[in-house]
């Protein structure tokens, strides 16, 4: 049986969540407050934000879980606009944990990626990630990548540890019952081991190919949604984690067209 994260995120999704699990019994070292730059958001209603705690834990199962990917140095978080958000969603997009007294801006890279710091004081008073944008418009993902990987590939244990990050952010914020039912249909509670389990993986570019490199063999990978997507074998324990998968994007694929005479 081949199961995707699809039937999963459908139930996440009814239930309004996201991603991650347990947190560590030791206490993080607090991050200090950056006042560098100021983050309007008193003047957005309902905006964009996430709980720390919650994404907290996505720090957790990175360390929980790094031996899938000793070289990564760090998980990155990303803001992705969703397919219902305007043109200029990542025009000066800005993010700030914020709290009673705690005011930590988050720098975002041009993809809208960060890292998140540990915070004890962002922890006690459960403060949250805001953006100053409006709910409703973006998707929070983590990123991992290990050193060495080429250009054009991926590493499954990369993927492995980033789908770790990622339910385990979700355990924190789903019901019970909701994960009650996932574990029933995945016949365990780590999810991201089940047996022949492929997780949809996003694609900065449209891609005309996805292809496993396990030895000899060139195995196909499924691509889907136009491209944006490539559905990666992470539950297969036949390929390590050291396997890689080449992606061909459809504008290298297409050539360079010939100069006009």
């Amino acid at each position: 049986m081949h199961l995707s994260f699809l039937p999963i995120l459908a139930i996440l999704a009814a239930s309004h969540i996201a991603a991650h699990a347990d947190t560590q019994a030791d206490t993080p070292a607090e991050a200090p407050a950056d006042t560098s730059q100021s983050i309007h958001i008193n003047s957005i209603r309902n905006p964009e934000l996430k709980s720390y705690r919650v994404m907290a834990a996505g720090l957790d199962a990175f360390d929980e879980h790094h031996a899938l990917a000793p070289t990564a140095r760090e998980v990155r978080f990303k803001l992705v606009a969703g397919s219902r958000a305007p043109a200029d969603a990542m025009r000066d997009l800005a993010l700030r944990i914020a709290g009673n007294e705690t005011s930590i801006a988050l720098p975002l890279s041009a993809d809208g990626s960060f890292t998140l710091p540990r915070s004890a004081q962002a922890d006690s008073e459960d403060a949250d990630l805001i953006t100053n944008k409006k709910k409703g418009q973006y998707r929070w993902q983590p990123a991992i990548q290990s050193d060495g990987v080429p250009a054009g590939m991926r590493r499954l244990g990369d993927l492995r540890l980033q789908c770790q990050v990622m339910i385990a952010i979700a355990k924190k914020e789903i019901p019970f019952w909701v994960r009650t039912l996932v574990g029933t249909l995945l016949r365990t509670t780590d999810w991201c081991s089940a047996e022949q389990l492929k997780m949809g993986t996003r694609s900065d570019a449209p891609l005309a190919s996805a292809t496993l490199l396990a030895g000899e063999q060139r195995i196909a990978v499924k691509v889907e949604k136009e491209g944006r997507s490539f559905l990666a074998p992470i539950g297969d324990t036949r390929y390590a984690d050291d396997t890689l998968i080449e992606l061909v994007y459809q504008q290298d694929a297409a050539g360079t067209p010939p100069a006009s005479p």
